[in-house]
């Protein structure tokens, strides 16, 4: 799965004067009760590997909770790394959120939304 994630990043920033995009998947909460689906775009000069673009986060936990069951926002994500390690914002319903780990649908790191702290997992789709 590394080298394929290597593969994947080693294309993209290749000698490509067009601008990239990329189709994302996630989920976080502490039963994943939220998931998310985003397109990122970079633009065609992209030296410092930043990608940003719109975001739609789901409820799609059985339990009931307080807001809206889909939210629009934004994402921005830096590879920090040739191994899909990145840092993230997250922007939606009024909550700035962060996040620092690696790219990948089974490693879970912690999403950081005003002070709470939960589990996310965020993979190129």
């Amino acid at each position: 799965m590394r080298t394929f994630a290597s593969a994947i990043l080693l294309t993209m920033f290749g000698a490509s004067a067009h601008a990239q995009s990329l189709q994302l998947d996630g989920k976080f909460g502490y039963l994943g009760e939220y998931e998310l689906t985003a397109e990122v775009a970079a633009p065609a000069s992209n030296a410092n590997k930043e990608f940003s673009g719109r975001m739609t986060v789901r409820h799609v936990g059985l339990c009931s909770h307080s807001g809206p069951n889909e939210m629009d926002g934004q994402i921005k994500l830096r590879f920090t790394d040739a191994t899909s390690k990145i840092a993230a914002t997250l922007s939606f319903d009024g909550h700035q959120c962060t996040y620092g780990g690696r790219m990948s649908e089974t490693e879970v790191g912690v999403l950081v939304c005003s002070g709470d702290a939960v589990p996310f997992s965020i993979w190129l789709k």
